[in-house]
C-alpha cells in the first residue's frame, strides 16, 4: 500500500518551515515508509527547499497564486492523485505522533474510505479538520475540482464540507471524543486508541511553537 501526507507550505514563518522540516524527519519514526509531498509556494525560503530535497520521500511541488487562505486548499489536489491507495492532509505546524499513527492503523483496519480527527476541545468543530484527515483515493471523485475561492480563514474547512463530506459522510470513521459528531451510513464514531499524555494548552508558552501536536504526543 502506498500512502502519502500532504502539506501546503507558504510563507516564511517558522513554525510551518522548520515545521516542515521536523515532520519530515518525524515521519521517517512514526511514519515510515510514507511519502511527504509539500504544495510550495515561491515565499518558501530557498534553504528550506533544500533541507527538504535532501530527504528521499520528501516531494516538493511548486505552486504559483495568491499565498494567503486559498493557498491551504493547495495539498487537496493530492485526493486524486490514484499513485497512491491513501492520503492523509496535514498542517505543517502540528507534528506528527505515534498516536496519530495508532488511530490511521484502525481506520485502515475499518475497511472504511475517509478518517477524520477531532482532537480539540474548541478548534475542530468542522465536518472535517483540513489538517486532521485521510482518504482513500479510490473514493474520491476522480472529477473534484480545487476551487481557488476566497481569502478567509476557514475557507479550506468550509471547502471540505461543501465538497468532500456529501461523498464520504456514509463511510467514514471518525475518532471524536469532544463534539459528539453525529454518523450516517456505515460511518463509526469511536475515541482514540491511545489517551493523550499532553495537550497544546497544557504546555509553557516558549515551547508551543514547535511542540505543536492535536492528535499526541
Amino acid at each position: 500500500m502506498k500512502q502519502l501526507i500532504t502539506y501546503s507550505l507558504y510563507g516564511s514563518e517558522e513554525r510551518y518551515t522548520i515545521g516542515a522540516i521536523k515532520n519530515a524527519i518525524l515521519a521517517t519514526r512514526h511514519f515510515k515508509g510514507f511519502t511527504l509531498r509539500f504544495y510550495t509556494g515561491a515565499s518558501v525560503p530557498e534553504s528550506i527547499k533544500q533541507t527538504l530535497r535532501l530527504l528521499p520521500h520528501v516531494q516538493l511541488v511548486e505552486q504559483e497564486g495568491p499565498e494567503d487562505h486559498r493557498a491551504k486548499l493547495w495539498r487537496f489536489q493530492a485526493l486524486t492523485d490514484q499513485e497512491f491507495d491513501v492520503v492523509l492532509s496535514r498542517d505543517a505546524d502540528a507534528r506528527l505522533t505515534h498516536r496519530e499513527r495508532i488511530a490511521h492503523e484502525e481506520f485502515l483496519a475499518s475497511g472504511l474510505d475517509f478518517h477524520i480527527m477531532k482532537d480539540h476541545p474548541t478548534g475542530h468543530d468542522y465536518k472535517i479538520s483540513a489538517g486532521m484527515f485521510a482518504a482513500r483515493t479510490s473514493a474520491i471523485p476522480a472529477d473534484l475540482a480545487i476551487a481557488e475561492g476566497q481569502n478567509y480563514y476557514t475557507q479550506d474547512q468550509d471547502w471540505l464540507a461543501a465538497e468532500l463530506w456529501p461523498q464520504i459522510k456514509d463511510s467514514a470513521l471518525i475518532h471524536d471524543e469532544n463534539y459528539e459528531t453525529p454518523t450516517e451510513g456505515q460511518s463509526k464514531r469511536r475515541a482514540f486508541p491511545i489517551a493523550k499524555k499532553a495537550t497544546l494548552w497544557q504546555l509553557p508558552a516558549t515551547l508551543r511553537s514547535t511542540a505543536t501536536c492535536f492528535s499526541g504526543p
